[in-house]
């Protein structure tokens, strides 16, 4: 069982959509993503945080966040989904340090995702520029992949000059990693069941352990001991709700130290043991 969701990125910089599920499963990817919601809500789970997104409103995702998609109500719903390579959308190097201080790196653990709500924007335009980009993308017409990304540009610009985030280069210094530390995360989703030393992580980074722990902190809102612990205990909800392996199993599936770890550290998390998770199923 893995979190990270692949994507063929060097083939497939973008994937758009309209959908009508409320049960996407918790993941990740490297793509950013937007919803943009045109009809009832859905609940949006992000990094451990619950917020509802209504018709009109519009919601950006960091890259590398962990993120599930689940029904608000007892109402339907649908919205668009936009999923891109920020990467491949060729930013002028003049604008590049402040684009990606808004659009990718998170200064603040409560920054884990951008919202606009139905209020804050022309829901004319943007539902209009939406539908265009996801035309583009289903009737692939002569440069639509040209055309999707001016699209985006205009989108993420319209974004940023809505919610005049500050947090510019100069307030907080940013340092360039080695590429291999942006899939530090794969790496960590398909072996959080083994035991993973920090210092081990940072050397596969070509990081000092000070280092590496600084940048993690900085990219991913939270330590990385607090990250893999994260993973650990989505993995292990996700083993109490669907199956019924017994807690031992789980704990040493997901890479707790024994079961009496696993049952202190879930409480902590979620308030509730295990045990209490698995009979909420039954109600």
């Amino acid at each position: 069982m893995q979190l990270f969701e692949y994507i063929d990125m060097p083939n497939q910089p973008y994937d758009i959509f309209y959908t009508d599920s409320v049960n996407s499963q918790l993941h990740w990817h490297y793509y950013s993503e937007v919803l943009y919601i045109t009809k009832g809500a859905v609940t949006l789970t992000c990094n451990d945080k619950n917020t509802v997104l209504e018709e009109g409103d519009l919601c950006y995702i960091y890259p590398l966040q962990l993120h599930a998609v689940s029904k608000a109500n007892d109402n339907t719903a649908e919205y668009a989904v936009l999923k891109f390579d920020i990467h491949t959308i060729n930013i002028p190097q003049a604008y590049l340090s402040r684009f990606y201080d808004i659009f990718i790196r998170r200064n603040r653990d409560e920054d884990f995702c951008i919202i606009l709500k139905n209020i804050q924007i022309d829901k004319t335009k943007i539902s209009s520029h939406i539908q265009h980009i996801v035309n583009e993308f289903q009737e692939k017409n002569e440069f639509y992949a040209l055309q999707i990304q001016a699209d985006i540009y205009t989108l993420l610009i319209e974004i940023a000059r809505k919610i005049g985030k500050k947090n510019k280069s100069a307030d907080k210094k940013h340092t360039d990693t080695n590429f291999s530390f942006y899939h530090i995360l794969e790496y960590i989703d398909l072996h959080s069941g083994e035991h993973l030393e920090i210092q081990k992580l940072a050397d596969m980074c070509y990081m000092s352990y000070s280092h590496f722990a600084k940048l993690f902190k900085e990219n991913y809102g939270r330590s990385c001991k607090e990250y893999i612990t994260y993973i650990r205990l989505n993995k292990a909800q996700d083993l109490l709700i669907h199956t019924d392996y017994d807690l031992n199993y789980i704990a040493v599936e997901t890479g707790f130290f024994d079961c009496s770890h696993f049952i202190r550290t879930y409480k902590k998390w979620r308030g509730i043991t295990p045990k209490q998770e698995r009979m909420k199923k039954h109600f």
